[in-house]
């Protein structure tokens, strides 16, 4: 029991710098996707008919919004309920597609019909030749980033919320962390600093 608790500790210090990694501006810009361009992938367990569905949704989501549906979002569905039913949900402008997909996921949950599965991700929108990488943003904080942050003089901070999709930025670390979590958003932290 003791030697498996070691491990199990050994593994969560080894995995800790990356999840708590803050990067420079010079970094963080390397990783970051252009606000230009995106794609929708479709999840490969769907029909060919729920794909051209899911798909079609997209640019209807944007016309009612009367804005681009933006990078990360996740599109979440009841296959039991089918994809013209309330559980089908979107969640937008979030840091990451895991992000996106556990809120989209969350939404669907709540309005599902009773005893139907638990809801799964249909689609998402996703930058262009989109690639995981160590410091994903939405396309608002990229865009804020690229045009109010590297701008900054002086010592800055850039923080983020990855469940709302929250961001922040200041000249200080509190100063990020209190205009993201000014939205109401508790989970913020600084994820680029110089």
């Amino acid at each position: 029991m003791v030697r498996t608790l070691t491990l199990v500790l050994v593994f969560l210090a080894m995995a800790m710098p990356a999840a708590a990694q803050v990067f420079d501006t010079a970094s963080a810009r390397q990783m970051l996707y252009p606000t230009r361009g995106h794609t929708i992938q479709t999840a490969k367990e769907l029909s060919p008919q729920n794909r051209r569905i899911v798909t079609g949704i997209v640019p209807l989501m944007a016309k009612e919004m009367r804005q681009p549906v933006r990078y990360y979002t996740a599109i979440a569905w009841s296959p039991k309920d089918g994809m013209v039913h309330e559980s089908l949900q979107a969640a937008m402008n979030h840091h990451s597609v895991e992000a996106a997909g556990a809120a989209a996921v969350a939404a669907c949950n709540v309005k599902k019909s009773n005893g139907a599965p638990n809801c799964v991700v249909a689609a998402r929108v996703v930058p262009k030749n989109w690639q995981p990488r160590p410091l994903m943003l939405s396309i608002d904080a990229t865009a804020a980033f690229d045009k109010k942050y590297r701008r900054m003089r002086g010592s800055k901070a850039f923080s983020v919320s990855s469940a709302t999709g929250a961001f922040g930025y200041g000249a200080s670390d509190a100063a990020a962390l209190a205009r993201c979590g000014s939205t109401g958003a508790q989970d913020c932290k600084v994820v680029i600093r110089n």
